[in-house]
């Protein structure tokens, strides 16, 4: 008995050392989180869980997932094939800016925003949103993206 006793106090000690090592390693990627730019923290594979295109929900099937390296966003349709595009974000406004210019050389003007590791992306091919919103006629998108 007492060799069951002194095994499970082990596992009950590597478990609490598991758990402060993931609190710590969360502890560190918010401060880290705190210090970079939004040209930083962009980087990397978002996965789109939600999009509005002209007021209508985009259907589940089609939602990709969106690349950010350098000054590309590379969009990934679930259905083959890919766009890369050119972004450019300027942080110095609330909400942040965020312009793209497609392949063929039309922009769009938008706006985003970081919520931890949701990202909002509202773009219009008219004049820059002043809402996180798409609305019908608008020629607008909203995207709703999480990091992977």
């Amino acid at each position: 008995m007492p060799h069951r006793g002194r095994t499970t106090a082990i596992l009950l000690a590597t478990g609490a050392v598991v758990v402060l090592l993931l609190g710590v390693s969360s502890f560190w990627a918010d401060i880290v989180w705190l210090f970079q730019t939004d040209a930083e923290r962009i980087l990397g594979r978002w996965n789109v869980v939600s999009g509005i295109l002209d007021g209508q929900a985009v259907p589940e099937s089609a939602l990709g997932y969106c690349i950010f390296e350098g000054e590309n966003m590379v969009a990934f349709n679930p259905h083959g094939g890919n766009v890369t595009m050119v972004y450019r974000l300027d942080e110095d406004h609330q909400p942040g800016w965020f312009d793209i210019t497609q392949p063929d050389g039309r922009s769009q003007l938008g706006i985003y925003e970081f919520n931890g590791n949701t990202l909002r992306i509202c773009t219009s091919k008219e004049e820059r949103p002043a809402t996180f919103e798409s609305k019908p006629g608008f020629e607008d998108s909203l995207m709703v993206l999480q990091r992977e």
